[in-house]
């Protein structure tokens, strides 16, 4: 059984239209031990590093780089009144690790990723891996909660998990003029503070407020996994 397989049958349980595209490893048996179906859910979705969420009737789970999303221009001090940033390196890896064993081949399993795995992401700029590894070391990680049982179920988990470090190397916040066309899943085109964090983001959560005093406004988070040049 596949993860698409079971997302698609939980989807049918609820009376929504799955909408979804997957690639992943089929499983002889995935087992859901006390837990609801959403989480239950959420869990098959990030271990092959899908995004999962619904609109009107539809459930719809597809990875990042497959999901159609439009993108929204703001200038700090026009229409993006505040905007706070920060690249941390704590959580970040030049190598992660996992291993495994393969029951029916009787064959160790053992896969890595990099950051050729946001390489795609990247626009130009330099991951958290690069920048850790020339400023101080390169650093291997091993994932050590998880026994992968073929190398295809490796590869897609370690690649899932050293992406979902990679995003989080550059993450902000920021507040803008009311925009109902910023929500989770879209880009936003953040200029005016910065070369080294100028440039595209991908919006992670977002809350709509609305006040007598201030208006219409739109605070969202961000996340990416690289940052822009140095200014000269």
């Amino acid at each position: 059984v596949s993860d698409e397989d079971v997302l698609r049958q939980i989807a049918g349980e609820h009376g929504l239209t799955p909408e979804m595209s997957l690639d992943g490893p089929t499983h002889p048996v995935l087992a859901q031990v006390n837990q609801s179906d959403l989480a239950f859910m959420r869990e098959r979705a990030r271990a092959i590093g899908a995004e999962l969420w619904v609109e009107g009737t539809t459930l719809h789970c597809q990875s990042r780089s497959e999901r159609d999303a439009s993108s929204v221009d703001l200038e700090y001090g026009v229409n993006l009144m505040a905007f706070t940033v920060r690249a941390d390196l704590a959580h970040q890896c030049t190598e992660l690790g996992v291993a495994g064993w393969d029951v029916g081949a009787k064959e160790a399993i053992d896969e890595t990723a990099d950051d050729s795995v946001v390489s795609s992401e990247l626009n130009g700029g330099t991951s958290g891996a690069s920048v850790l590894e020339e400023a101080l070391l390169a650093r291997q990680e091993r994932l050590v909660h998880s026994a992968p049982r073929s190398v295809s179920e490796a590869r897609g988990e370690v690649e899932a998990r050293f992406r979902e470090r990679a995003r989080r190397f550059v993450t902000g916040s920021g507040v803008s003029d009311g925009d109902p066309r910023i929500r989770v899943g879209c880009s936003v085109n953040v200029a005016a503070v910065g070369s080294l964090f100028n440039g595209s983001y991908y919006v992670s959560g977002v809350r709509h407020l609305y006040d007598g005093n201030r208006g219409y406004r739109t605070e969202f988070d961000v996340e990416r996994p690289g940052i822009g040049p140095a200014e000269a």
